[in-house]
């Protein structure tokens, strides 16, 4: 519209709060990511093992089974730590799965677009930008571990005919806090990733090679050095480490390592990845020349 007609008008509507406006970039990442028929069929097939799960709760509690197992039944299919750490175990193998398909678009497709600038001359600033992108996988990842978890642990009170769930609602704080010690991590290093790779394909493997390759140089010190500190290298085994010291149950393989030490590797990956994420999320680009 030409200027020197005057006939515009500037916006006279309300304005949104100024905090959740990032999260305007989650809700468009998450209708782009479910357009795909290919994720959408992949995270109902993440949520399978909850109703696995569910299915042995329900087993668990019957009478029948009560009866035909009446000798081995408390031990078969006693409900306890054991069982929210093997669910949260398997649960966070798929969240990884999940977040090498999805993490990486989420930061590489506006640096190749050159759409940062855009976002960034907005009401926005970097760190909301990235806690939009971060709530992306935040809220996809909790319906893999801790919304499901805590569904459980209050279907196993409801189904126990003994008060079961005042003995065992402490086991609800680990529940989330080391489901969400985990989607952080593999966010920071999804979006890392995202920032420093533009094709999928890539980025898919580089995901997943932070999880892996570290994994297989520490077994390979384990091996050389006869000590169990390598197994640091291993952000799986630091999962498990912190998991099991949650859940106040020992962890079982290998020799045990200080909780302290797998802290400090999360805290290490963690600022590593918010430092390689930093590095590329620039509001203009300057060239020397």
């Amino acid at each position: 519209m030409a200027v020197y007609k005057r006939s515009y008008q500037p916006y006279l509507g309300a304005l949104t709060r100024r905090w959740p406006r990032c999260f305007v970039l989650t809700r468009y990442a998450w209708r782009e990511l479910f357009a795909s028929r290919f994720f959408l069929g992949f995270f109902i097939a993440c949520l399978v093992p909850v109703v696995g799960f569910a299915g042995f709760l329900f087993a668990a509690n019957s009478q029948l089974l009560q009866l035909l197992f009446v000798l081995g039944s408390k031990k078969m299919f006693g409900i306890g730590t054991g069982f929210f750490t093997a669910f949260l175990q398997v649960q966070a193998t798929l969240a990884f799965l999940l977040t090498c398909w999805a993490g990486p678009k989420l930061v590489s497709g506006d640096l190749t677009n050159g759409a940062l600038p855009l976002f960034l001359s907005r009401p926005f600033s970097r760190a909301e930008y990235v806690l939009g992108k971060f709530a992306v996988l935040t809220g996809l990842l909790s319906w893999l571990t801790w919304i499901p978890a805590l569904l459980l642990l209050f279907l196993e009170g409801g189904l126990s005919s003994k008060p079961w769930l005042g003995a065992h609602v402490w086991m609800a704080a680990p529940i989330v806090w080391c489901s969400l010690v985990w989607i952080a991590l593999l966010s920071l290093v999804a979006l890392a990733a995202s920032a420093w790779v533009k094709w999928r394909i890539i980025g898919i493997g580089a995901i997943f090679a932070a999880f892996t390759i570290p994994a297989g140089f520490g077994g390979v010190m384990n091996a050389v050095l006869g000590t169990n500190w390598g197994h640091l290298l291993d952000l799986f085994y630091v999962f498990r480490l912190i998991l099991y010291a949650g859940f106040r149950a020992p962890i079982s393989g290998t020799g045990a390592l200080p909780q302290s030490a797998g802290w400090g590797m999360l805290a290490l990956v963690s600022v590593v990845s918010l430092e390689l994420l930093q590095t590329r999320l620039r509001g203009a680009e300057v060239v020397r020349g």
